[in-house]
Formats: structure tokens, sequence, C-alpha cells
């Protein structure tokens, strides 16, 4: 299914308890969540889990459904939040690890997108290579170009450009799975 049509009376549907609706909303949902869930976690197997256990949880509180503005932003929370507790669980990093920084403090539009999707940009760039974030830093937050990046760190302009289009590789990525929910 490319796209869900009415998504509010669907919603609505799976509040009454339709679990036709309820497969229609998790046909189109659940490749997203999974897609999105393996660029915060590398285990697939945990992912697969974590994925389903968020349908799972929608199912128990199906009749609150009803009253959501945005599937999309609600899904993005909860993916939000497992990635967060399962890093917890786990031991292990992953995006979103600002524990204080609590979804529910955030309206669901655009500014809370805008939020989410520059501290997942600032947690990607955290974790490149020490040079790469070097290289991208100096290009996008202080402005410089190509070739005074280069004579700056003593590398060669080719270098530069390697390390840019990687750096924006690796946030393509990231900010293309954010998008899956909007």
């Amino acid at each position: 299914m490319h796209m869900l049509t009415d998504e509010e009376k669907l919603l609505g549907r799976i509040s009454e308890g339709d679990e036709s609706a309820f497969r229609t909303f998790f046909g189109y949902y659940y490749p997203k969540v999974k897609t999105f869930m393996l660029t915060l976690i590398e285990n697939e197997e945990d992912v697969n889990d974590l994925s389903q256990n968020i349908f799972v949880k929608l199912w128990l509180i199906r009749s609150s459904l009803g009253k959501l503005r945005s599937a999309g932003a609600y899904l993005y929370r909860m993916c939000r939040n497992a990635a967060i507790d399962y890093g917890r669980t786990h031991k292990v990093k992953v995006p979103f690890t600002d524990a204080h920084d609590s979804a529910e403090s955030y309206p669901l539009d655009e500014d809370y997108f805008a939020k989410e999707r520059q501290l997942q940009i600032d947690g990607v760039v955290e974790r490149m290579p020490f040079k790469r974030r070097e290289v991208f830093k100096l290009s996008r937050n202080e402005g410089m170009s190509n070739d005074q990046i280069a004579h700056s760190l003593g590398i060669s302009k080719k270098t530069v450009e390697n390390h840019i289009n990687a750096a924006l590789k690796e946030l393509r990525k990231i900010t293309s799975c954010i998008s899956f929910f909007l």
C-alpha cells in the first residue's frame, strides 16, 4: 500500500476494535517503523521485536487512537522512546539519548519534527569519523569553502569533497527515514 486514504477514519475504526482496519494500518506503517528503527539500532532481531511491540502497544491502547491528529507523529515518538529504552537496557548508544528532552514536552507539529531532525543530524555528525566531522563542521557551521578547508587542514580539495559527500550521504539516510512519518 503506497498511501493511507483517510487515516482519521481508519484510526476511528481501529479505536472501535476493527481488526481489518488495524491490519491495513499495520501493513502501511510496519515497514516504515522497521526501516526507521534499523537506522537507530543495528541488531535486526531486536528491531523486529521492538517494531512488533510498538504495534502490540498500539492495539492495546486502540480505544484512544481515534483522538490522534497524526498517526505518523505518534509512531515516530513511540520509535524514539523505544530506541531510548533499548539504549538504556542494552547499554548501547542510540540517537535521542538526551533523556531529559522528553517527547511529551513538544507538540506534535513542524517544530517538534524540526527539533527531532536536528537532534538526529547532530547525533549522526558526532558519530562520524573525526576528519569527516571536522570537514563537515567547517563547511556547514563555519561556512568555509572547500578550498579554505583544504588549506586550513592541509588536505586536498578532493579529500574535502569526499568527506562532505560521505557526510551528506549519512545524513540523507537518517533524514529520509524521519520523513517516513511526516
